[in-house]
């Protein structure tokens, strides 16, 4: 018997976090009619964590028991390698989630948002990303064939271009800024096609969340985790996965959730009286370069609720981290060295000390921004 089934699917509910309502699960929502973003509560008890544990799946569809999906498809997404560093006596253990097929977290995300469509019976898809989430939803569409309309600004590189049509996107290039890019694909979505841009869809943090399952399963303590935010899928997705961990006696302490933002998108760090690099923009951090996020009252609160913090960095130290990061073997894109960055910086102020264990997730590859790694190696020899 496949162990998939050895449990049914976990009953889940969906509701408003703005106003409170209650909503289907038997409809595909991205957001409520109030302007609210949804919440996604999945019922997870021990003998479900522990059916991930001990099935004989791979990958993301042992997560079956715990993910509002009727079933899990077979994938090559997750169970992405730990390896172990050190900085000023902190053990760093860093999550390779670089290393998925579509080289980035959100393929995690994208597992369960495109299965879920695919379940609810669309057969097309709109997303409005060039980069990472776009990659991901596009590869998982395909693979389950599903048609993707990717909207994106006519000014993406036209590597990434290449690379979503390769995955058999079609494109639509969008003249204005990103809220343009935005209004033009909800009105496609509003055709027909399921939108499902991660900024807003509940059902993303939930295949985020099997990294703190895939971690708690092999280090049980962590001190502090650091995350890059600019939407907070990551972040959110780590919160409740710790959380559904905790309920279920699977791990005995949450941890300290440390929110990273880049100089000149640091809402969330404001939020949480943090305001560092005024005036200044960052240019590399383009991963989480978002000004005002859906869910920022939301990541505030988890970050609280950890009893965590936030932080802000500027390119100068994202660039530092870029360089540590290369010199230890791992190419990631500049986003993934801006929680590496803000470890240093909370070093420095102390509020990291020697002997604590944190986890990063490094991100995003570095292969699809060779060009921005060569020009930072090239800075730093001059220097």
């Amino acid at each position: 018997m496949n162990d998939r089934n050895i449990l049914a699917p976990p009953p889940f509910s969906i509701s408003c976090q703005n106003c409170g309502d209650r909503i289907s699960t038997s409809h595909w929502s991205w957001r409520h009619a109030c302007g609210g973003t949804l919440r996604l509560d999945v019922a997870v008890d021990t003998a479900r964590v522990e059916a991930c544990r001990t099935g004989t799946c791979s990958r993301l569809d042992r997560f079956g028991p715990v993910l509002p999906l009727q079933h899990t498809p077979p994938t090559a997404i997750g169970d992405t390698p730990l390896l172990m560093e050190e900085l000023s006596g902190v053990r760093i253990v860093f999550k390779l989630e670089h290393l998925n097929p579509g080289g980035s977290f959100k393929d995690r995300g994208a597992y369960v948002t495109v299965a879920r469509c695919a379940e609810l019976g669309f057969d097309s898809i709109v997303v409005d990303s060039s980069g990472n989430a776009g990659v991901a939803i596009a590869l998982m569409a395909l693979y389950l064939g599903i048609k993707v309309d990717v909207f994106l600004p006519r000014s993406t590189l036209s590597g990434k271009k290449q690379l979503l049509r390769t995955l058999g996107a079609v494109l639509h290039e969008v003249d204005g800024n990103r809220m343009r890019v935005h209004e033009e694909a909800l009105a496609c979505a509003a055709t027909g096609p399921a939108y499902a841009g991660h900024w807003w869809n509940p059902y993303f943090a939930h295949g985020v969340k099997t990294i703190a399952y895939e971690v708690a399963g092999q280090i049980p303590h962590i001190d502090s985790v650091f995350a890059p935010v600019g939407a907070g899928t990551l972040l959110l997705g780590l919160h409740t996965g710790y959380l559904e961990l905790l309920a279920a006696g699977a791990v005995t302490v949450m941890p300290r959730l440390v929110a990273v933002q880049a100089a000149g998108f640091s809402p969330v760090a404001a939020e949480l009286g943090v305001f560092r690099h005024a005036g200044m923009v960052s240019r590399l951090a383009d991963g989480i370069a978002i000004t005002d996020p859906p869910r920022k009252h939301q990541i505030a609160t988890a970050v609280n609720e950890s009893g965590g913090l936030g932080t802000v960095v500027n390119d100068e130290e994202i660039e530092a981290a870029v360089r540590w990061l290369l010199a230890r073997g791992y190419v990631v894109e500049p986003t993934s060295a801006v929680p590496v960055a803000g470890l240093m910086r909370c070093i420095a102020d102390g509020r990291i000390r020697a002997g604590e264990t944190v986890l990063i997730p490094l991100t995003g590859t570095g292969m699809k921004v060779l060009d921005e790694l060569a020009k930072i190696r090239s800075r730093a020899a001059r220097q």
